[in-house]
This record gives structure tokens, C-alpha cells and sequence, in this order.
């Protein structure tokens, strides 16, 4: 069983056990925090296809709609993030709430999530990366994709290593992607960017009319932006990992994108996601840059729930991935309870102890 099946095998049946003795009842009050912001991708319906290298991040139009429904029947209200900022700063009086987040700007999110959420009188957050928009910036993830669904062979070359993979068979397709993100994120960003090109080029996949197929226009954005539900929210330029770059060309990624969105819609926007947004793509310096740039909020995709503490943090929220690859209305309950994530903290911390006890 290839890696990733395998961790998601693993991850599944840990949700499945702290359902069965329902630990979200249990010791949700403890753990639950104010709420969360919910972080989603595509909405569409799903591929008939049996490789479906990306399949985590995408939902179906259903699944959203009894999310929503869901998380009100939880007695949550679902809030923009200005008035979730409020609320943080006032823990006391404040119902427990749900930010609903997007990113990237896929076309789906207009034409699938935007229905969904307006009929269902839901306020979203839609994080757009302007490049990806521009045609200037490509989903390189995508296209890893792309280039093996439609190779019976990959040759590429990636930080000066030839990489060559089988991938007639679906599980073939499935390790040679595994094998060139692994090569792809451990390279310089200008590097991973040039190296995706050259082998998009080499195997027939037009990157343009992937973009044009798959983001928005301008227009569709200044659309979605137009309506009271919808707050535009920053996510680059490239969609580089900001922790990566030189300080000033990070910055130039953070503040460009606001300018070019305030161009195109007529609105500075207020919120901002960090590409990828993990501890080692973004961290104290970024945190400190959005600031700078005067965004009220930023979230990253560190796991967890909003507490009282995160109103003096709020370039640096957490949020909670709702997992193509774990479509079940349990499992949006337990993660929302917090008690995964007051697990995972204790481990590690458990595991830093171990760690400075072996040191000495």
C-alpha cells in the first residue's frame, strides 16, 4: 500500500475510534474552543476517474450544503471573518461560530460553492492568488497531476536529478506522483517553478488552458466580490511559499496581490492566506509581514479551533481542512469538538519532552 493510502487508512481509523466513544461529547467543552475557520478548495462533483491525485482537496456540492446545515444544527453561526474577529474580542458575549474559507480562486467555487452558499444565506471567504488569475502563476500541483494522468512514462529533471517513472497502471501514477512532490518541494521555489514548466512542455500539458479551464476571470471574481455573502481576501501573487523567499520579494508577493485585486474589483481587501500556510512555509516573519501590510486577519492551515487567545494573534489563525478524502458529517463534529487537535498537542508535547530528555 503506497504511503499516502496507507496515512490516510491510519488517519480514518483514529477519527472512527474517537467517534465510537464519542470523545467529541465527552470532552468537547474542554477542547471546543469559540469556533473555527473551515478551509475548502474545489467543490464539484466527483471524477469517475480511478486516479484522482488531488482528491483530497475537493468536496461535492452535497457534502458543502450538509456542512453548513450541519454546523448550524450545532447551534454555530457561520460569520465573516471581521465579525469573527469581533467576537474573539469579546469571548464572554459571543456565540460560538464557523468561518467558511476557499482558496485560490477555482472556478467551481463560483459556479458550484457560490450557489450552494447563497441559498443557503452562508457569508464565505474566498482567498484569491492573483497569478493563477493572471495566467501569470500556475497550480503547480495540478499539473503534477495533469502530466502523469496522461503519461504512460514521466522523464524529468528536478533540482539537476533526472527522475523516470512507470505510469501506465493507476498505482504507478499514484507513486510517481508521491515521488516528483517529494523532489518538487524540496527544491528553491523558482527552481520547482521552472522544473514543472520544462515538464509540462515535454509532455504535452498546456498550462494556459489548464488555467483558463479551471480559475476564475476577473470578471467572475468582481462578481462574486459584488455580493454581500463574499469577502475577496488575499493568497499572493505565485502561490510561493512565502518562508522561502527573500524578505523583500515576499513582501513584494503579499502586497502586489492586494493591489492587484483592489484594481480588479474596486476593494482593498482586509483578509489574507498564506499559500500553504504550514509552520515551515509560514512562520514569525510572515506573520509580522501581513501585519505590516495591514491585513485584519491571516490564516495559516495549522490545524485547530479559535480561542479566546487568538484575538492577539490574528495574523496567525489555524484552520480546520475539510478533507475530500473524509466526507462524513462525524468527522466534521469531532474535529470541530477540538479534541483531535488537544490530542495532537499533547503528543507532541509529550514527544518534546522525550526528545529533550534524550539530549541531555
Amino acid at each position: 500500500m503506497r504511503f499516502q493510502a496507507l496515512r490516510r487508512s491510519v488517519i480514518r481509523t483514529g477519527l472512527d475510534g474517537l467517534c465510537a466513544v464519542r470523545a467529541g461529547e465527552v470532552f468537547g467543552a474542554q477542547t471546543r474552543g469559540m469556533g473555527a475557520i473551515l478551509m475548502f478548495h474545489h467543490v464539484r462533483e466527483p471524477s469517475s476517474a480511478a486516479f484522482r491525485p488531488n482528491s483530497h482537496l475537493e468536496i461535492t456540492p452535497a457534502y458543502l450544503t450538509a456542512v453548513v446545515r450541519r454546523v448550524r444544527e450545532l447551534g454555530m453561526d457561520i460569520v465573516d471573518l471581521d465579525e469573527a474577529a469581533r467576537r474573539l474580542a469579546a469571548p464572554a458575549s459571543s456565540r460560538r461560530f464557523v468561518v467558511l474559507t476557499f482558496d485560490d480562486g477555482y472556478r467551481n467555487n463560483l459556479t458550484e460553492a457560490f450557489p450552494v452558499l447563497k441559498a443557503e444565506g452562508a457569508p464565505f471567504t474566498l482567498y484569491v492568488a492573483t497569478g493563477l488569475v493572471d495566467g501569470t502563476a500556475a497550480p503547480w500541483w495540478d499539473v503534477v497531476g495533469e502530466i502523469v494522468a496522461r503519461s504512460s512514462r514521466i522523464r524529468v529533471t528536478i533540482g539537476g536529478h533526472p527522475l523516470e517513472r512507470p505510469t501506465e497502471s493507476c498505482s504507478q501514477k499514484e507513486r510517481a506522483v508521491d515521488a516528483l512532490i517529494a523532489a518538487l518541494i524540496a527544491v528553491p521555489e523558482d527552481e520547482q517553478r521552472q522544473a514543472v514548466e520544462k515538464a509540462a512542455r515535454d509532455h504535452g500539458v498546456d498550462i494556459g488552458a489548464m488555467l483558463r479551464e479551471a480559475m476564475m476571470d476577473w470578471d467572475e471574481i468582481a462578481r462574486l466580490a459584488a455580493d454581500p455573502l463574499v469577502t475577496i481576501g488575499g493568497h499572493t501573487v505565485g502561490h510561493y511559499a512565502l518562508s522561502r523567499l527573500p524578505e523583500p520579494r515576499a513582501q513584494q508577493e503579499i502586497e502586489a496581490s492586494s493591489a492587484r485585486i483592489e484594481a480588479m474589483t474596486g476593494i482593498r481587501p482586509r483578509h489574507f492566506a498564506y499559500p500553504y500556510g504550514s509552520a515551515d512555509t509560514a512562520g514569525k516573519r510572515e506573520f509580522s509581514l501581513a501585519r505590516e501590510a495591514g491585513f485584519a486577519t491571516a490564516v495559516t492551515t495549522r490545524r485547530g479551533v479559535l480561542y479566546p487567545g487568538h484575538a492577539d494573534r490574528l495574523t496567525e489563525l489555524p484552520r480546520i481542512s475539510v478533507n475530500g478524502d473524509y466526507q462524513r458529517l462525524r468527522y466534521l463534529d469531532l474535529l470541530l469538538s477540538g479534541v483531535p487537535y488537544a490530542i495532537e498537542r499533547r503528543i507532541n508535547r509529550l514527544r518534546g519532552r522525550a526528545a529533550a530528555s534524550a539530549s541531555i
